[in-house]
């Protein structure tokens, strides 16, 4: 009995010490995949911020905008990826960069549901972006409102796959006002979209503009 009051103290050192290792490469792990997801998230708004070169010429009736905060005041924003300002309406993007380099098939059933199928065979539900777009849109509708006094600038948001290995296979039901595009649908679609009643003048969009810049002083139209 006396040894094992003696060996308890060991056993309970060891157990505590083992835990901690444990936990230690745990929080390890998490911070890695952690890093992997932000950088591939990083890798992803590159390469549509590199597409997007193309409406940001001389001359270009387009205002684009990375990494901003908007919403109906300071304490009620949103983070955007990208978000567009042109005379033909306000286009807001949520970059995803599914599947990594590899890419892979995105199933999209008939409840909205997001089945990955990545090329390595392994497949995986993922959340529907098409819920953070919304929010989007939201508060974009409550900056438009109470910040610039505009309540009629036809606004779209856009999900864009920056993967070009990503292909995406629609149930046949499927019925959503957020499109989803790959990078190199995304200028085309842009010029192309005739979804609101008014066009923007240029005073108007230079209005929206210095809105934009005055929640984020740091942002600047490129």
């Amino acid at each position: 009995m006396q040894n094992f009051w003696l060996v308890t103290p060991i056993i309970l050192v060891m157990g505590v010490t083992l835990y901690f290792i444990w936990a230690l490469k745990k929080r390890e792990k998490q911070n890695r995949t952690r890093k992997e997801i932000m950088k591939s998230g990083d890798e992803g708004e590159y390469k549509v911020q590199a597409v997007l070169k193309a409406l940001q010429k001389p001359n270009s009736q387009y205002r684009v905008y990375h990494n901003i905060k908007l919403g109906p005041d300071p304490e009620h924003t949103n983070e955007y990826d990208t978000v567009i300002v042109g005379p033909n309406g306000i286009f807001h993007i949520e970059t995803k960069n599914y599947g990594g380099e590899r890419g892979g098939i995105i199933d999209i059933d008939s409840q909205e549901n997001w089945i990955l199928h990545k090329r390595n065979g392994y497949s995986k539900i993922i959340a529907n972006p098409t819920g953070q777009v919304d929010s989007h849109e939201y508060r974009l509708r409550g900056f438009l409102n109470k910040v610039v006094g505009y309540r009629n600038i036809p606004t779209q948001g856009i999900i864009v796959l920056s993967c070009d290995n990503v292909k995406v296979r629609f149930n046949k039901s499927r019925n959503s006002s957020v499109p989803i595009l790959n990078r190199h649908e995304l200028v085309p679609y842009i010029r192309n979209y005739r979804g609101g009643k008014i066009a923007l003048y240029p005073r108007t969009i230079k209005k929206i503009c210095q809105r934009i810049e005055d929640m984020n002083p740091s942002a600047q139209a490129r």
